[in-house]
């Protein structure tokens, strides 16, 4: 919206100019003051290429944050993936394997906000800021949350907690895994922070001054140049307005825009989605809690159910095996329906399993 504005601004300054010259001159003084035509064509050919740059150049810096935004979250996910599956195997205390989990996850899910948030940059109005949901924040101890809000880098610091709660977990049993395997966990923590590290640069390295002063300049040039030329040629004070505020209207839409993008991250650029991608890192981490009650998957092919074991594999389309066996929703409510139906299943199979055992044994006893 700020980029149109501006456009449209210097557009209709340029028309209005335009106008005013071919009512007031007639084209006299025009002629004997106006250079030749040759000037013009390379005075609009080099704005061309300088906009040309500089647009290529925010295309560049946008496809560069949407790569780093998807990579920052897809590595916290990774590391806490890992991590919660090393849990299965824990032989720790159910209570301390849900804590570390419980944990985990409300860390991730601060860090990915914080470092969005950063990413933004904070000299601006709250007004203009995203808002990212974390789960659950309060949930942690006081202490906690006093150093995350108390701390001048909070993202090194979530980390740094992280790290701490990773190591406390191996020495506790809480993971029971080979160290070798938690360091690459504690890795893919660390390809994190580099990545939010690199993504930086395209939210706090400005342009530098002289560029965009001449930028600027070349702008302000063509926004007077355009009508004195193009006044020469119209028949009339519209054409003389709308000639202008077309040429120059495009080269201000792509100055604004290119200005826009060069932090991609605001809220202004209205370009990435950052909420919504803090928001599916979030319910992929719900999902990551909810699948630790899920049994491992087995491989219990259907030709043996039915007997028929040299029968050749069946292949099937992926939207025909949706369409007939749904497993999980869409949110994490199904989800939490079918772990819990999982349960009542595993808990009618025991019970029932526990009364043949007592049968079996009663006949037994009576043999």
């Amino acid at each position: 919206t700020t980029a149109f504005l501006s456009a449209v601004f210097l557009a209709t300054c340029a028309g209005a100019l335009g106008s005013f010259l071919y009512v007031i001159d007639g084209q006299n003084f025009l002629q004997q003051w106006i250079p030749d035509q040759v000037v013009f064509n390379v005075m609009v050919m080099f704005a061309s290429l300088v906009a040309a740059f500089r647009t290529a150049h925010a295309l560049e810096n946008f496809v560069d944050a949407a790569c780093y935004l998807h990579s920052l979250s897809a590595s916290w996910f990774d590391a806490a993936s890992s991590l919660i599956a090393f849990c299965k195997l824990s032989e720790a205390p159910e209570e301390k394997v849900n804590n570390f989990i419980q944990t985990l996850v409300r860390l991730i899910s601060i860090m990915n906000a914080l470092s969005l948030d950063s990413l933004q940059g904070a000299t601006l109005g709250q007004s203009a800021l995203h808002e990212f949901e974390v789960l659950d924040v309060h949930d942690l101890d006081e202490h906690t949350q006093d150093i995350i809000l108390g701390s001048e880098h909070k993202v090194e610091a979530v980390f740094q907690m992280t790290q701490q709660l990773v190591v406390d977990g191996v020495h506790n049993g809480v993971l029971n895994i080979a160290p070798a395997l938690v360091a690459i966990s504690l890795q893919d923590l660390a390809a994190a922070l580099m990545t939010y590290h690199e993504a930086k640069k395209l939210a706090e390295v400005k342009m530098p001054v002289s560029y965009q002063f001449i930028t600027l300049l070349i702008q302000m040039t063509i926004t007077t140049m355009v009508p004195c030329f193009i006044v020469m040629y119209v028949q009339g004070a519209l054409s003389g307005f709308l000639y202008p505020f077309g040429g120059t209207f495009l080269l201000g839409f792509l100055n604004a825009v290119a200005e826009s993008l060069h932090n991609p991250y605001r809220k202004s650029s209205r370009t990435l989605d950052s909420e919504g991608v803090q928001r599916q890192l979030n319910h992929q981490l719900e999902t990551l809690v909810l699948q630790l009650h899920v049994g491992t998957p087995e491989y219990r092919p259907q030709q043996v159910l039915e007997g028929n074991q040299n029968s050749s594999a069946k292949r099937s389309t992926f939207a025909n095996w949706t369409g007939s066996r749904t497993l999980y929703g869409s949110n994490s409510g199904e989800v939490k329906q079918e772990v819990v139906r999982r349960r009542s299943l595993v808990a009618v199979g025991e019970e029932d399993q526990e009364q043949t055992q007592a049968a079996q044994s009663g006949e037994q006893e009576s043999a």
